[in-house]
């Protein structure tokens, strides 16, 4: 597995560079979507990245940042053909990895895939360009990235939530205990009352024993 993790540590250096370059990347796409008269529909496959490079490519930045894309999806590929021929050795099958080269290839649809926290590649674009056209394709390398990091660490017998899920758990498990108190709260009376003199319970002021006027 040495030479994977090798191998996975370089392909992150160049994610690196590519996620400075994102907006780059977005504006070729733009660029060449015009060009194609694809503006209307979704980067939904790698495989059109790879036309947009060799027959509506308009600059040489544009090329740059497209050969730079697909060059990562290639290092990843080479990758999980390593992984899966380590698991085939040891006659161990991952439904993660499974996964992973349902996504690299070259002509699935990817268009409705999302990498989210600690990813944040989606929240760098608008939400127009999140929502309808870009959200996939900047999702696929660190959702990759992830699953195949996760293998190479030897997970393959058991999956188990991604630092994504768990930290998406615990935040909606968070916010349906802030409503629970918001609604206890609210259904209450209040036991303190503001005043002059700041925050005081709400009871009668203390008065001397003895008899009182009537």
């Amino acid at each position: 597995m040495a030479d994977v993790r090798e191998q996975l540590l370089s392909t992150e250096q160049k994610n690196k560079l590519f996620k400075q370059q994102q907006f780059i990347f977005i504006t070729a796409l733009e660029r060449s979507r015009e060009q194609a008269r694809d503006k209307t529909e979704p980067v939904s496959t790698v495989t059109q990245v790879q036309r947009y490079m060799n027959h509506h490519c308009s600059n040489s930045t544009d090329r740059r940042i497209f050969l730079l894309f697909l060059e990562i999806i290639s290092d990843l590929e080479g990758v999980l053909k390593h992984l899966e021929s380590s698991l085939s050795s040891k006659n161990t099958s991952s439904e993660g990895l499974n996964t992973c080269r349902e996504i690299l290839s070259p002509n699935s649809n990817i268009s409705q895939l999302r990498a989210h926290y600690p990813h944040n590649e989606i929240n760098r674009l608008s939400c127009d360009e999140a929502r309808n056209f870009y959200g996939g394709i900047v999702s696929v390398i660190p959702l990759a990235l992830d699953l195949l990091n996760t293998y190479s660490r030897g997970g393959a017998q058991r999956v188990t939530p991604t630092a994504t899920e768990t930290s998406q758990q615990t935040v909606a498990k968070n916010a349906e205990m802030v409503e629970g108190l918001d609604k206890d709260t609210s259904n209450k009376p209040s036991r303190y009352k503001k005043g002059a003199g700041g925050w005081h319970a709400g009871k009668p002021a203390w008065k001397p024993p003895g008899n009182t006027r009537r």
